[in-house]
């Protein structure tokens, strides 16, 4: 029983992330936004199950942010997406996090949340010197309308509400 509530429980979490990287793609496609898979889960998928060494290629390669994003204008950024249910970077995030720093510091990770505001936004290197995020609206990098947050807003208490 112990292990089916352990499947049950990851499998939760999974979809929840799943919906909130749909829901970033889709806002970031309707912004004007190019956007492509890059995570290594999707990317790669061969070597998914595979255990890799500690070395720091391999680090490199199980920390790829889940998009490239390109804006009308050529600028390239990398996106990293979370759902937390309050918004708060659990425990268990950390060394992911740290990772991500030390192998793409220059990422976006963006939280997705039930709680408002629904989309928070930091460069990752940022987040970790600072613990801070930002509501999306105000990235100056990650340029999205305040309407079609609220747009994606409607779409998180949708699949997230209780």
């Amino acid at each position: 029983m112990r292990d089916l509530k352990k499947f049950y429980g990851w499998t939760e979490r999974k979809l929840k992330g799943n919906i909130a990287e749909t829901i970033i793609e889709n806002m970031l496609e309707y912004s004007g936004y190019k956007v492509y898979r890059f995570g290594y889960e999707k990317t790669l998928e061969k070597i998914k199950d595979i255990k890799l060494n500690k070395s720091f290629e391999n680090q490199k390669i199980t920390c790829m942010p889940d998009f490239i994003v390109v804006g009308e204008n050529g600028d390239t950024h990398f996106i990293e997406v979370k759902y937390r249910e309050k918004g708060l970077i659990k425990l268990y995030d950390s060394d992911k996090i740290n990772n991500l720093n030390k192998t793409w510091p220059d990422a976006r990770l963006i939280i997705v949340s039930l709680s408002e505001p629904h989309f928070r936004i930091s460069r990752v290197k940022d987040f970790v010197r600072t613990n801070k995020l930002y509501n999306l609206e105000d990235d100056k990098f990650v340029k999205i309308n305040k309407e079609i947050i609220k747009r994606y807003e409607s779409l998180v208490k949708k699949y997230y509400g209780k």
